[in-house]
């Protein structure tokens, strides 16, 4: 079995990494405010800083309210979207050959 192409390609990969590396970075900000103060250019952060590392450290995210308005959207229309066609498959005792029995005799 070759691995390397059993796996995610290369651009899933790399997505993942970077999503990786921004949990890391925002948790690193979030438990240093020396560090965090640094990347705003400041000595001291204002009390009404609400970059994406303070709403990271409050657990506020923006896409949360996306999702919902998605889903709310999708509950509303779901009368008028089309309904996925039926499969009839076969039943698995169907698709394997008859078994056979012990000798007679």
């Amino acid at each position: 079995m070759n691995y390397r192409t059993a796996g995610p390609d290369l651009f899933f990969r790399m997505v993942a990494s970077i999503c990786a590396a921004l949990v890391l970075t925002l948790a690193i900000l979030a438990v240093c405010p020396s560090l965090h103060a640094w990347l705003h250019g400041e000595k001291q952060l204002d009390d009404d800083d609400d970059c994406a590392v303070v709403l990271f450290v409050q657990g506020v995210t923006p896409a949360l309210a996306a999702i919902v308005a998605i889903a709310i959207g999708l509950r509303e229309l779901a009368d008028e979207l089309p309904a996925p066609r039926i499969l009839f498959l076969a039943a698995r005792r169907f698709q394997l050959p008859p078994g056979r029995g012990p000798p007679a005799g």
